[in-house]
């Protein structure tokens, strides 16, 4: 006997998902106190979130969002702006960790491979998109952010 639980198809692990999250309105919900009170695995947990991400919001023309504490459902431009914010600092430091450890180690070396010399490009000027952003230390009320916002 086994103490794995039955799988749950992702379909099913978001509508469990969605359903506990919206029923908090605009408090949201922690993550460990959804799969507590939805029976659900971390796995499960996850991909319920990817279904609901894929899917549901475009069907409910709702945002599922994440704002470091608590998930939400909510049509807030401001909350779904900070959520974002909060997410591109997390891909930012990803991008920089990657240009360290991929990039700047054999740079001199990739010059001659061009898939290495597109990918490295393609790097940087990601991490220069979000060169606004990190100046501004992410925060959605910056000065920098509304002028930028701005000027498009």
């Amino acid at each position: 006997m086994t103490n794995q639980p039955d799988p749950l198809p992702a379909a099913d692990a978001g509508d469990r998902v969605w359903r506990a999250v919206e029923a908090t309105g605009e408090t949201g919900l922690r993550g460990p106190d959804i799969c507590e009170t939805q029976n659900l695995t971390h796995s499960q947990f996850e991909n319920g979130k990817a279904h609901v991400r894929d899917y549901r919001c475009a069907d409910e023309q709702k945002c599922f969002l994440y704002d470091g504490d608590v998930y939400v459902v909510t049509r807030d431009p401001g909350r779904a702006a900070t959520a974002m914010a909060a997410k591109m600092r997390s891909i930012d430091k990803q991008l920089i960790r990657l240009h360290k450890s991929a990039c700047d180690p054999i740079a001199k070396d990739g010059v001659h491979d061009e898939a290495f010399r597109y990918l490295k490009k393609q790097l940087e000027a990601m991490i220069d998109n979000l060169n606004i952003m990190r100046q501004s230390g992410y925060s959605v009320h910056s000065k920098q952010i509304r002028e930028a916002a701005q000027a498009r």
